[in-house]
């Protein structure tokens, strides 16, 4: 049995019928008593039904039968909570697939052939298979689908007074989001050069423009097209609201741009709006919004003035569900409200989050969420637990955790569970994590996660654990990324990484690493983890303290292990990372450090290691001194590698800390790993070289 297979024997469940105290169904009313017999229409008159009756009982059930409910919103308050002993859950009943839709459902009969004029500056088969419908049939008007919004996470956009920011409308057939007419249909093109990388905030690397903060509409520059690029360029009769987006200089920062016009004779492209860390020549990019280059199954335009949308479709529309995300708020938005659980739903359709929670005690299960511009969810507060749903095809992540509070260390105590991951970050594509977690003492355990741009887990804070999940076909897009990725904090302690398995991280061009610990982050602990087929480093610590890595096993990585010194080196050597740490008063690590309290009594019993940090510039050769990679442990840490290698270890992480025993073998048989496994036989040879190793908990790692 493959590793993947032995990761992946997950049962779906069947959940019985359970009767409840109100019923709704979509052939009921809400002129109705809500009963089992006679059931609203709406899960809106439900929740106002609620509130009237959940004084005095140990618990109120909304049972929602099987259909779909269009929504502009449930929204629940703080009187529409429960309490410790009278929970509130509102529950799809059993009897089929429960529905809640915040989108526009546009119907087959409705589209028709397009006009000549529209067909004379289409090309290929796309004249013929091209069809249109008036949204304005619908009810829908421009304010409804608005201008186009800037997308990407590293974007320029409020830098400039004439930019509209927010999200897409977004077209939907069968569940899969369409493509706004773009060229080229898939992938990337590359910048032939840049004659003026514009006024930007880092150019050249590590030069920064302080004033730039305080200024706006930024001059946006000139980059030059390719010779094939410009050839199908001057075939676009309209280029009034063409953008362009792709990752202009790092492929970790995405932005996008309108083109404020062309230049064919010369080859040149006019950006908007400013790339913030410059461009550069044979930088990822494409150009989207072309009625031009609607000729690909899938794509579509929208005419935003007259209102008409074009479409070419993927299947026949006759037999297919189309749908428009126009509402720009969540499906489910409950704020302040504790002891509510939603179970058993489909959510989908909305340029929002599609489910944001706030407040203690609440839980969302067996949710399937999929099809909208934001996050699947937004979830803030403590004892809160997302478990059991799965999530894909959103623009954004998928569940974005906070709970918490830093400044006592008092855990959050909520989870993200026994969930699946795919497909996230469709439009948005870098730093948008499956699962993100924040504050302090949240828990991401048992989930699997595969196929996305980017990282798989995004955590920031203290005393986060990350355990026992399957995470494979990520990080597909960039190179300066890692699968699971913290960074940028002395004080960010206290967090563990353990039982987690990764294999085949990086796609194509692309090389990232496995589990990055970046910039001088410091206080992990990571042990149990299997590592097979990451692109870069199985591992890499940025330069970090007090860091602890054991107990680990990296299988064919570029390499299984980096620790390097970037703190000391920028600070000591005037190094790549010397603006983060040779100024006390401006160094964003310095900075970060001080609005930690990690000088209080909390913070110091937590962290005694931490509290003992010098900021001495005096003596920068002091264990204390926090640029230093200091007081880490990294030992019995299990390689193969045909090279024999365990990576690399620069001499000052050496100094500082404790490097011990960490075993580099060149095949598994080596080793002793028993046929087919990792796990190794007793007697192994890594055993004798590694005494206190133990063996993973594989058959623990992954969904339940």
């Amino acid at each position: 049995m493959s590793l993947k297979d032995q990761l992946s024997q997950y049962t779906k469940r069947d959940y019985p019928v359970i009767e409840g105290d109100i019923y709704v169904s979509v052939s009921g009313s809400d002129e109705s008593d809500g009963s089992r017999e006679h059931p609203f229409a709406t899960i809106e008159r439900a929740i106002k039904a609620v509130r009237a009756m959940k004084a005095g009982k140990g618990g109120v059930t909304v049972c929602v039968h099987a259909g779909e409910y269009p929504t502009s919103g449930l929204v629940l308050t703080p009187e529409d909570s429960g309490s410790a002993d009278c929970p509130i859950t509102y529950r799809a009943y059993g009897d089929g697939e429960v529905v809640l839709n915040g989108g526009v459902t546009l119907r087959a009969e409705d589209f028709t052939a397009i006009d000549e004029a529209s067909r004379a500056r289409l090309h290929g088969t796309a004249r013929d298979r091209v069809v249109r419908v008036d949204l304005k049939k619908y009810g829908l008007t421009a304010k409804d689908w608005g201008r186009l919004s800037p997308i990407g996470a590293f974007g320029t956009e409020d830098k400039y007074d004439d930019c509209e920011k927010g999200a897409n409308c977004e077209l939907f057939i069968d569940g899969r989001r369409m493509t706004l007419a773009r060229y080229p249909d898939e992938g990337f093109l590359r910048l032939g050069a840049v004659a003026d990388v514009g006024d930007v905030w880092e150019f050249p690397e590590q030069n920064y423009h302080y004033d730039w903060n305080g200024r706006r509409n930024h001059r946006g520059g000139t980059y030059i097209m390719d010779k094939p690029t410009t050839a199908r360029a001057a075939g676009w009769r309209d280029t009034g609201d063409i953008w362009a987006y792709g990752y202009f200089y790092h492929d970790w920062a995405d932005s996008s741009t309108p083109v404020k016009g062309f230049d064919i004779a010369h080859r040149t492209f006019y950006p908007a709006h400013v790339s913030r860390y410059g461009a550069r020549k044979d930088a990822l990019y494409y150009f989207y919004n072309v009625f031009e280059e609607l000729d690909a199954p899938g794509e579509w335009y929208l005419d935003r003035e007259s209102g008409w949308l074009y479409v070419y479709p993927p299947v026949e529309l006759k037999d297919a569900r189309i749908e428009m995300t126009v509402t720009r708020k969540s499906v489910i938005d409950a704020q302040n409200v504790n002891y509510v659980t939603f179970e058993g739903f489909t959510v989908k359709g909305t340029r929002a989050d599609a489910i944001t929670v706030e407040g203690d005690h609440n839980t969302l299960r067996r949710l399937n969420v999929y099809g909208v511009m934001g996050n699947a969810m937004a979830v803030k507060g403590r004892y809160n637990l997302v478990t059991d749903c799965e999530v894909s095809h959103t623009g954004k992540g998928g569940v974005d955790m906070t709970g918490g509070d830093r400044e006592t260390l008092t855990p959050g105590c909520s989870r993200v569970e026994n969930c699946l991951f795919h497909d996230w970050a469709e439009v948005y594509m870098v730093y948008c994590g499956a699962v993100r977690l924040e504050g302090c003492g949240n828990v991401c355990a048992h989930n699997e996660m595969y196929n996305a741009p980017h990282s798989a887990i995004f955590y920031y804070g203290n005393d986060h654990v990350i355990e026992y999940n399957h995470i494979h076909d990520v990080v597909l897009h960039s190179s300066d990324a890692g699968a699971i990725y913290s960074g940028q904090d002395w004080a960010g302690q206290g967090c563990v990484v353990r039982y987690n398995c990764l294999y085949d991280i990086g796609g194509g061009e692309f090389t990232p690493d496995g589990i990055y610990f970046d910039d001088m982050l410091s206080g992990q602990t990571a042990y149990g983890n299997l590592l097979i087929n990451v692109r870069k480093n199985g591992f890499l610590i940025g330069g970090g303290r007090d860091n602890f890595v054991f107990n680990n096993i990296m299988v064919h990585c570029g390499k299984a292990l980096t620790y390097d010194d970037r703190g000391r080196d920028g600070f000591m050597n005037n190094g790549w990372a010397v603006a983060a740490v040779s100024s006390y008063e401006n160094g964003s690590m310095w900075k970060r450090l001080r609005q930690s309290p990690y000088q209080s009594a909390i913070w110091k019993k937590r962290y005694p290691s931490l509290a003992r940090l010098s900021h001495d510039f005096s003596d920068p050769n002091s264990p204390e001194f926090a640029p230093n990679p200091a007081h880490a442990l990294v030992y019995d840490n299990l390689v193969i590698d045909e090279a024999g290698s365990i990576g690399r270890i620069d001499s000052s992480v050496k100094e500082y800390s404790d490097v011990d025993r960490n075993m580099a073998y060149r095949s598994f048989e080596e080793a002793g790993f028993e046929k087919d496994s990792y796990t190794l036989k007793a007697g192994a040879q890594a055993f004798k070289d590694m005494p206190g190793f133990v063996n993973l908990p594989l058959e623990k790692i992954g969904r339940y």
